[in-house]
């Protein structure tokens, strides 16, 4: 019987800038062989800083900075597989769903002395950012040298198209729900052996 070996990783911590802040960053990676044909990896990066302070893109009408006290959350999910249906022959996948999310809780201006003083808040700032892209390659090595390989793409189009949404998963499921554009390609990779050719004629 053939040895089947899966792998598991995983790792988180957490850390601060500041006193009392709420920071941590997680990643998860485990790779699952199902079988000699067939194998799934799944990789997990996410970041979430409930006291992040930062140049909020705003500025007062004298020209002057404003900054933001937000939470600010970033998750990466890449999965991706492999089906050997022959030697010769496999179906390649991998999908990638970045997502960031900005809430911002409070404004502020930056005095002469460094000091932060709070300022009046500015509503519908938020930011909700996706990608999302999806590859697979249909590969066919019919021959030495040579190769068929049909593919397909799809891409979320619009990365800030997505509403808001207070989880993952309910974010996740918009992008689905979202327009998407979709590509199809053929690719044919033919090795000719000149000495071969030669010799025929």
């Amino acid at each position: 019987m053939a040895s089947v070996r899966n792998h598991l990783r995983s790792t988180i911590y957490a850390h601060t800038e500041i006193e009392d802040g709420d920071y941590y960053e997680a990643n998860f990676s485990n790779r699952y062989r199902f079988s000699n044909r067939f194998s799934l990896s799944l990789d997990v990066n996410t970041q979430n800083d409930n006291t992040q302070i930062g140049y909020a893109f705003l500025r007062e009408p004298n020209g002057e900075p404003i900054i933001g006290y937000r939470h600010y959350l970033q998750t990466e999910t890449i999965l991706s597989g492999i089906y050997n249906f022959t030697s010769r022959l496999n179906l390649t996948m991998r999908a990638r769903h970045y997502w960031n999310e900005v809430r911002y809780k409070d404004f502020f201006n930056v005095s002469l002395d460094g000091t932060h003083q709070k300022r009046a808040f500015i509503p519908d700032q938020n930011e909700n950012y996706n990608l999302f892209n999806l590859d697979a390659f249909l590969t066919w090595d019919f021959r030495l040298g040579s190769r068929l390989i049909f593919g397909y793409k799809n891409w979320l189009g619009n990365p800030y198209g997505v509403t808001t949404q207070p989880s993952y998963f309910r974010n996740l499921k918009n992008i689905f729900n979202s327009s998407h554009g979709n590509e199809l390609t053929v690719k044919l990779i033919y090795f000719l052996d000149y000495n071969q050719l030669r010799k025929k004629h």
